[in-house]
């Protein structure tokens, strides 16, 4: 099965914007800060449109297997490597998180930092609240020991039931599936209301939102099932027309994110559905950079450079562990060094974490995967080529 580097890249660009978001998230009062938002540096802190970019991606990269005629899924064999490969280094970061939690914390009303930095970690640790993270059952208190473990939660559920939903994306045709994945935060909302879960946010566990998330993993499996047709449709494109292409696709992922909040504030919008539709905004933009990405000789050799690519590789565990090098270095020197140094110290901490975090916990993880899923032929095969 062919690999698409350029996808791994995007994935390491998305998780620096989410790093970027949180680093500066913190922070309250900051009117440079929300301005930022409104001009074109608003993609480098874009966090959750990044969030949204890794569904979409996962939703491309599980359903390329479904699609190879040479090779029919084994479903078991695909939910042990997934859960070796997600969710081995996720339990790996709670615990880091609480070990992080438990030396650095220190309870207090800090001034200058965001209501986002007053609630992580002010959660008191139970035994409770740990096994919840560990099940990811039902709607937890996610951000209590690293505020990004929701999507995680979101991703491990989705790709218990993945297999099953490719049945459908394989037997019909776009539209079909077009229709499904517009039904589904429909059907989010509408149990949410029966359900009245103590966390009502779409941002977060909530398992009902979960089937919101969903339909941004069927996109992702729809590019993947006809990115021949869109690859070849973008190559007949004049130049003119590539550059129209991308940056339409750069200024819809960019900006759509804020667009509950203008409806909010131009027509008087309310409801979780604004925010909603905002997430559709955004996932419409991602499949159009995804098309220019596969289908650009110039934009892949751009995200083929190694750096780039490095940052791809070790974006799961940036991902993971980024805020918990934050949260710990502002505990650990607010009173001690300028907050300028103690954000570059954190930024490093988070880059060589995710580094350690990748040779050691995800490589060795993915090699369990693929370990635990090996059939007999094949291992005796190995072992005649050893002898």
């Amino acid at each position: 099965m062919k690999r698409y580097h350029q996808l791994d890249s995007l994935r390491g660009l998305a998780a620096l914007s989410v790093v970027i978001h949180h680093f500066v998230f913190i922070f309250t009062g900051l009117l440079w800060l929300e301005a930022l938002n409104y001009t074109p540096l608003r993609i480098l802190k874009a966090g959750h449109e990044a969030v949204i970019f890794f569904f979409v991606l996962s939703g491309f990269v599980l359903s390329l297997p479904f699609y190879s005629d040479n090779k029919k899924v084994n479903i078991p064999h695909f939910l042990i490597k997934r859960l070796c490969r997600i969710y081995i280094p996720y339990i790996v970061a709670v615990g880091c998180s609480i070990a992080a939690y438990l030396a650095f914390y220190r309870p207090g009303v800090y001034a200058g930092f965001s209501s986002f930095f007053q609630d992580v970690w002010s959660e008191p640790l139970s035994f409770r609240l740990i096994m919840e993270h560990v099940i990811l059952l039902g709607s937890f208190k996610d951000y209590a020991l690293d505020p990004v473990l929701w999507s995680l939660s979101v991703e491990m559920r989705i790709s218990l039931i993945f297999p099953f939903i490719m049945l459908f994306v394989k037997k019909f045709g776009w539209k079909p599936n077009i229709a499904l994945a517009l039904l589904l935060p429909c059907l989010s909302v509408l149990l949410n209301n029966l359900a009245h879960p103590a966390n009502p946010s779409p941002i977060s566990s909530n398992i009902y939102f979960t089937f919101h998330y969903l339909s941004f993993f069927i996109l992702g499996a729809l590019v993947a099932k006809y990115r021949v047709n869109l690859m070849s449709a973008a190559l007949r494109l004049t130049v003119r027309q590539k550059y129209v292409l991308l940056l339409l696709g750069l200024t819809i992922y960019t900006y759509a994110g804020i667009g509950d909040a203008v409806l909010k504030r131009l027509f008087s919008a309310s409801g979780v559905w604004v925010a909603l539709a905002a997430d559709w905004g955004i996932a419409a933009g991602v499949c159009i950079l995804v098309t220019a990405a596969l289908s650009s000789p110039k934009i892949s050799n751009l995200l083929g450079q190694k750096p780039i690519q490095f940052l791809g590789n070790i974006s799961y565990s940036l991902y993971l562990y980024h805020s918990v090098a934050l949260f710990s270095c502002i505990y650990a020197f607010r009173n001690l060094l300028p907050m300028w140094a103690t954000l570059f110290i954190a930024m490093c901490l988070s880059l060589l974490t995710a580094c350690l975090s990748y040779y050691l916990i995800e490589k060795p993880s993915i090699q369990l995967g693929k370990k635990w899923t090996s059939s007999p032929v094949r291992k005796l095969k190995e072992a005649q080529e050893v002898v």
